[in-house]
């Protein structure tokens, strides 16, 4: 009955993934000859079900010995599913936080292989969107780089985390901290304004891990006078009555009331503001902004876009297991990534990732 159900999801969506034009065609083929067998034990994001199954009914065609038992529970399931020896791989709707690859690490010696098979979501719910950057619209400025993300939302450090190693290379004075909007080039009655900063509360939620990853090259310490706010309230989906605020939601209204204001949070809230703007990023001071739109969450140029992973336990210098690896070169296929069309929410890879990852596989 469940993929009856997700079969019918899937068919559903195509009329929206039709209304993306993202070409696929760049992508190579998966030729399969039945000649894998066996059982591929996959845990991970419930989220993932319907490009899951697309993937899993798809690979079918090709190699019809191998079977598939799935248990998703959460994300968070994932890499402990691995290193206890109860998954073959991990399906995460996020970058592999530090502490889960730190726990596998110490039990292996060496860190999970590590898989891009799609981009995150443009602006839906639960499926990994990027951290967008959005100001009161009263703002004057439109743009910003990177580093001055880092600045302005981050502290002095010592270094930052690469995977399990901490490096002393991300390590920055308190010279870098950007507090006020004169530091940002902007002029008479804003130059001397601190900048006000909303944004997720600092647990293990991916939205900051990513910002520490992507935006703080590993470092962890934030700007003390971020104003944070809770992902989701607990238990606030098997609550009676109506549905309370989303964090994303909460964020937005607050910058909405504050013309100094700056955040970082998903986009599908904003879209409800018309008292917000996004601004365009830049990965550094010599490269190109990028606004934050689906086309280019989808080729990959913004510089905060989100991707899904998989993770198996492969140990350096060993080859993959050959039914791991023909499921993932399935994936990494241009009838992979079809799957993820049709899932309605993910986006494909380009076809360029696609042959890195391909090559992870080797």
């Amino acid at each position: 009955m469940r993929r009856v159900h997700v079969i019918a999801l899937m068919l559903a969506a195509l009329a929206d993934a039709a209304c993306w034009a993202q070409s696929l065609d760049g992508l190579p083929l998966y030729q399969g000859n039945n000649d894998q067998f066996g059982e591929i034990r996959i845990w991970g994001n419930e989220t993932m079900l319907q490009m899951l199954t697309a993937w899993e009914l798809g690979i079918h065609e090709h190699q019809r010995g191998l079977r598939f038992s799935d248990v998703l529970p959460s994300g968070a399931a994932a890499i402990g599913a691995l290193y206890t020896g109860v998954a073959d791989l991990g399906l995460m709707g996020h970058h592999s936080w530090p502490m889960e690859t730190l726990a596998f690490h110490e039990v292996y010696g060496y860190d999970p292989l590590e898989i891009i098979v799609a981009t995150g979501a443009y602006d839906v719910p639960a499926k990994m969107p990027a951290n967008v950057i959005y100001v009161n619209k009263q703002n004057p400025i439109s743009k910003l780089t990177l580093p001055q993300l880092d600045g302005i939302f981050s502290s002095q450090r010592t270094g930052g985390w690469q995977a399990t190693q901490w490096s002393t290379e991300s390590a920055r004075g308190a010279d870098k901290n950007i507090r006020t909007w004169g530091q940002l080039g902007l002029q008479g009655e804003w130059a001397n304004r601190p900048i006000h900063l909303y944004g997720y509360d600092l647990s293990a939620n991916s939205f900051c891990l990513s910002m520490q990853r992507m935006a703080f090259q590993g470092g962890d310490l934030w700007n003390p006078t971020l104003n944070e706010f809770a992902l989701n309230e607990v238990g606030m989906l098997f609550r009676p009555g109506p549905r309370p605020p989303q964090g994303c939601e909460t964020i937005i209204a607050a910058l909405a009331k504050d013309p100094y204001g700056i955040a970082y949070t998903a986009p599908q809230c904003a879209r409800k503001s018309s008292d917000v703007k996004p601004l365009a990023l830049a990965a550094n001071a010599g490269a190109p902004y990028v606004e934050p739109t689906k086309e280019n969450m989808a080729n990959r140029t913004y510089p905060l876009v989100e991707s899904i992973y998989v993770y198996i336990n492969r140990a350096p210098g060993k080859p993959v297991e050959p039914k791991l690896k023909a499921f993932l070169t399935y994936i990494l296929s241009r009838q992979g990534q079809e799957g993820v069309l049709q899932d309605g929410g993910y986006l494909p890879l380009t076809p360029e990732v696609a042959r890195e990852e391909l090559k992870k596989l080797q």
